[in-house]
């Protein structure tokens, strides 16, 4: 049994197992999960065992950078990493004891399995194969040794063995299986009517005193937010490029090095014949042969096909495609540099023997002219050099707007700009509002209640700004004038819902009375629906009425009746006539192969919570948290 566990790490389950080991390195580079040296400290201790806080904390930057992926408008800074740490400790105590649980029932994990698995992360490979010396590399920058890389490897694998080993216990019985489909495979048979509240919101007439009430009475949902207007002084390279004077010299030396570089990129299209150095120089001989040919007429591509032994382009007469600089052999360059488009190069000896190369083709590369150039190049050297200032600036800044009350000084002692936003709430606004960090430092305990500038904050690598509060704007409440439209939609739902609520009880009471739903629905010139044999999934039907439906008591000879207001404020009649149960014997192969994995998968997550929580109950744990 447990060699077939070991054996089947194949498919999804290998997929996945891949995905762990790479987790780290993808999602956090190589230096994110260093911690502070001094040896391993222990986070928590299982039946003997030790958690290292570096484990801890590799585990914990994974969980938030999962709550990041599945939380795309999450603000990452808002994510405490010491909130996460108990129920990280948690799993990791949890993973603790099941990986001890599934060596003490004998099972392992080969080293063939792990080096397999490895062998598949692209992240460890050089040319498509695994490199160890790239491996063990990545590997020390993660904060791991391969031993010890290798340990948390295993670990991985032991425990998805062991969830693997209690999966494939779960199982179903007959009885459960016929059970579950008597009330998965049931269907109903139920009516339906709707009285639609859009006509009676459309005839309702609202007074000047109905909407007036219900501004007064409803009034905290018409306040404003609290809204700051802010000043701030914005930082970037551009502002400091006045600062800056760009050498005539430099310029000149960028302008060569583009044109070099433009040169380089110029590409020749180029075939050859090669033949391989023979020992009695036949090749000699040959090769005189189709230079011959090539003398009287002979066309190069069909005696490529017909003499090349570079098998990989004979079959194409030898072309070798588009190359650039340093693409071919050195001694085929220098002998393409001589030819003209269509000529043909005399003999070139290399190390995979002897060649005649034609040139094809030439492609070159358009060099923008000095007067073009010149100011482009100009402009980009002092956006560099301004780049390269950027940390003593950001630093100045720091200094000045320490504990200021006032940005006025600094903006002018910094020769930058004193910008003011727009107001803006707590839940944002435009421009420099729309950043999540502005508005985290704007409302800020320091900032808001003790009137002090910001800390300087970083928005991107070429910007910086620090802020600090110019007014305050208390909430108040919004005109009535700005809010009627919201308040007479508001108005005629509350009157129309208790409308339609009267007028479809007394509906209701005539089809508990007897009458048929679509007697009455005729009567009264109302839609109406019937749904026959109808399941607890799927069908065209309303998903809230058919909830309704299926929570409804089994009718005993009498119709049950109940009705469903819709998000829309229609008021849904029904009346469920007929309930079947499912019939197991009934179902086809794959129905009853659904319904048996679903009930032993279901049984088996129970067994496996179950186990799990009797590992920890029964576990000797000291941790830190």
């Amino acid at each position: 049994m447990l060699q077939n566990f070991r054996d089947n790490l194949s498919g999804v389950a290998r997929i996945f197992l891949v995905a762990i080991i790479i987790v780290p390195f993808a999602l956090f580079g190589v230096d994110a999960l260093f911690v502070d040296g001094g040896g391993p400290k222990e986070a928590a201790s299982v039946n003997g065992d030790s958690i290292s806080e570096r484990s801890l904390q590799q585990a914990v930057l994974v969980q938030k950078q999962q709550i990041i992926n599945r939380f795309k408008d999450v603000d990452p800074s808002l994510i405490e990493e010491d909130s996460l740490r108990p129920t990280v400790m948690q799993r990791l105590i949890r993973q603790k004891v099941e990986e001890q649980a599934a060596a003490d029932l004998g099972m392992t994990i080969s080293s063939e399995t792990i080096f397999d698995l490895l062998s598949q992360v692209p992240d460890f490979q050089t040319d498509g194969k695994f490199d160890v010396e790239r491996y063990e590399f990545v590997a020390r920058q993660m904060g791991y040794t391969p031993t010890s890389h290798n340990k948390a490897i295993r670990s991985e694998l032991l425990v998805n063995q062991f969830l693997q080993g209690v999966v494939a216990t779960g199982f179903a019985t007959e009885k459960e299986l016929a059970l579950l489909a008597s009330v998965t495979e049931q269907t109903r048979d139920y009516f339906y009517l709707t009285l639609p509240a859009a006509a009676l919101k459309d005839s309702l007439e609202l007074s000047e005193n109905d909407i007036e009430t219900y501004y007064k009475s409803h009034s905290e949902q018409f306040m404003t937010e609290e809204q700051l207007i802010v000043e701030y002084i914005e930082l970037q390279p551009a502002d400091l490029v006045r600062d800056i004077s760009v050498d005539g010299d430099l310029v000149e030396e960028r302008y060569q090095e583009k044109v070099d570089a433009a040169t380089s990129g110029a590409s020749r299209h180029a075939a050859h014949i090669l033949l391989e150095k023979q020992e009695d120089k036949s090749h000699l001989v040959t090769m005189a042969t189709i230079q011959e040919k090539l003398k009287n007429g002979g066309d190069f591509a069909a005696l490529a096909k017909e003499f090349s032994e570079d098998f990989a382009t004979s079959e194409n007469g030898g072309d070798l495609g588009y190359s650039q600089s340093g693409d071919l052999p050195s001694e085929l360059e220098s002998a393409l540099e001589a030819l003209s488009t269509g000529d043909v190069s005399g003999v070139v000896e290399t190390k995979a023997g002897i060649h005649l190369i034609k040139l094809l083709d030439q492609k070159a590369v358009d060099v923008p002219s000095w007067e073009v150039m010149e100011p482009v190049i100009r402009k980009e050297l002092e956006l560099q050099m301004a780049q390269e200032l950027m940390p003593d600036r950001i630093e100045e800044l720091k200094d000045i707007s320490y504990n200021a009350t006032s940005l006025q000084d600094a903006a002018d002692a910094m020769a930058l700009d004193l910008k003011v936003s727009e107001p803006f709430s707590r839940s944002g606004g435009m421009g420099v509002a729309a950043s999540r960090q502005v508005l985290k430092a704007a409302f800020s305990d320091s900032v808001l209640q003790e009137g002090y500038a910001s800390e300087v904050i970083e928005l991107s690598n070429d910007l910086v700004l620090v802020l600090a509060i110019r007014e305050r704007l208390a909430a108040r409440l919004k005109p009535l004038g700005d809010v009627r439209s919201q308040i007479e939609m508001a108005v005629k739902n509350e009157m129309a819902n208790k409308q339609i609520v009267v007028q479809g009880e007394a509906l209701l009471q005539r089809v508990k009375s007897g009458s048929s739903i679509e007697t009455i629905a005729k009567a009264e010139g109302l839609t109406w629906q019937a749904s026959l044999n109808s399941k607890r999934l799927g069908g065209n039907q309303n998903d809230l009425i058919r909830q309704v439906v299926f929570s409804m008591a089994v009718p005993d000879g009498t119709p049950i009746v109940d009705y469903q207001l819709l998000s829309n404020g229609d008021y849904v009649l029904i009346s469920l006539v007929k309930v079947e149960a499912g019939d197991y014997k009934v179902l086809g192969l794959e129905q009853k192969h659904a319904l048996f994995s679903a009930r032993s998968l279901a049984t088996a997550s129970r067994d496996y919570q179950a186990y799990g929580a009797l590992l920890l109950e029964d576990a000797d744990v000291a941790s830190n948290y």
